[in-house]
């Protein structure tokens, strides 16, 4: 996130919130991403064993950096730099779809964020075409096929300085969801479930 958005963000998500996220978290684990490749340029590969070896352990943390990165830019993406936005009309038919409304949407994500331990995710899935709300307890946890549309970061140092409970921490967010970025994700996702569904696509 550039300085100016982190300077035009209001709300319970305080410059120090953000500053503590952007900078620390992701900034952190891009230059371990750097090292972790370093090292696996030189590996021993002939030393491959599923209880325990150097490639292994190599692997298993990049996909942990790897993916709080991604985690993260969604994240702070998908927070509304200045005034809320609303759904696209696309947005709203696809929650009305598989939800059933935009407002029991808002209530089983924020009973899924009461209960995850890391993130809470709003996907799009390639193979079924609809919608779902996913969770996972640590950054290396993922359905395959699934496109992230809205991205909650429930690990404690996301609130815990600035938010009363965990509880007011999910309301403000989703008070402050930029559903302008949110759509236009879906509308990628969309083109992208489209053409793969088409009948010159080939797997």
């Amino acid at each position: 996130m550039d300085e100016e958005n982190l300077r035009d963000v209001r709300g319970g998500f305080s410059r120090e919130l953000l500053d503590e996220h952007y900078t620390r978290y992701p900034a952190e684990h891009e230059n371990k991403i750097k090292e972790i490749e370093a090292r696996l340029l030189k590996v021993d590969i002939s030393m491959a064993n599923p209880t325990y070896c150097t490639l292994r352990s190599l692997k298993i943390e990049h996909t942990h950096a790897l993916n709080s990165v991604k985690l993260h830019k969604y994240f702070f993406e998908n927070i509304a730099k200045k005034m809320p936005t609303l759904p696209s009309t696309e947005m709203l038919g696809m929650l009305e779809r598989n939800f059933g409304s935009l407002q029991e949407w808002e209530k089983q994500f924020f009973a899924l964020a009461m209960c995850a331990r890391g993130w809470v995710i709003l996907g799009f899935d390639l193979e079924k075409g609809a919608l779902d709300n996913y969770f996972s307890d640590s950054h290396a946890e993922g359905v395959w096929s699934v496109a992230p549309l809205l991205v909650l970061d429930l690990y404690e140092h996301a609130y815990c300085t600035t938010f009363p409970t965990r509880r007011d921490y999910i309301r403000e967010f989703l008070r402050r969801v930029d559903w302008a970025v949110v759509s236009k994700r879906l509308h990628a996702v969309l083109q992208m479930y489209k053409s793969r569904n088409s009948p010159g696509y080939t797997r």
